[in-house]
């Protein structure tokens, strides 16, 4: 019995030692969480860092200049403009489409709506004073 007590109390002794020794397993899911957690972080932090910069962009975009894009080809003087403008408003009194003005006056079809609400408003305008 005392053989079986001392092999017992040997065999315990051995694996007490033996267990500061190996690496818990609990001890690596820890660390594996941690380190997922910082990345996550990270990502998060970059992320909030790239919407900022897409919001001061877009709040610059919106700020002083038009809401809409200016065609490429633009009128040399003032008259120019304002004979072209007069003359997608004749159109569109004539019964043309925007899409229809557009493809005659190589305009874009945004600057044909700009175009007509900027001189139906200056015909109201002229008209009321």
């Amino acid at each position: 019995m005392i053989y079986m007590f001392l092999t017992l109390f040997s065999v315990a002794l051995v694996l007490y030692i033996l267990s500061f020794f190996t690496k818990s397993r609990i001890q690596d899911l820890e660390e594996q969480i941690e380190e997922i957690s910082l990345n996550t972080i990270q990502e998060t932090y970059q992320l909030k860092k790239k919407m900022k910069v897409l919001e001061e962009e877009l709040l610059i975009e919106e700020g002083p200049g038009p809401l809409y894009k200016e065609s490429t080809s633009k009128p040399s003087s003032e008259s120019e403009e304002s004979s072209m403008g007069t003359r997608v408003l004749d159109l569109y009194q004539e019964g043309f489409t925007t899409k229809q003005i557009a493809e005659k006056t190589s305009m874009k079809e945004q600057d044909i709506f700009v175009t007509l609400r900027q001189y139906s408003s200056e015909k109201q305008r002229g008209v009321n004073s």
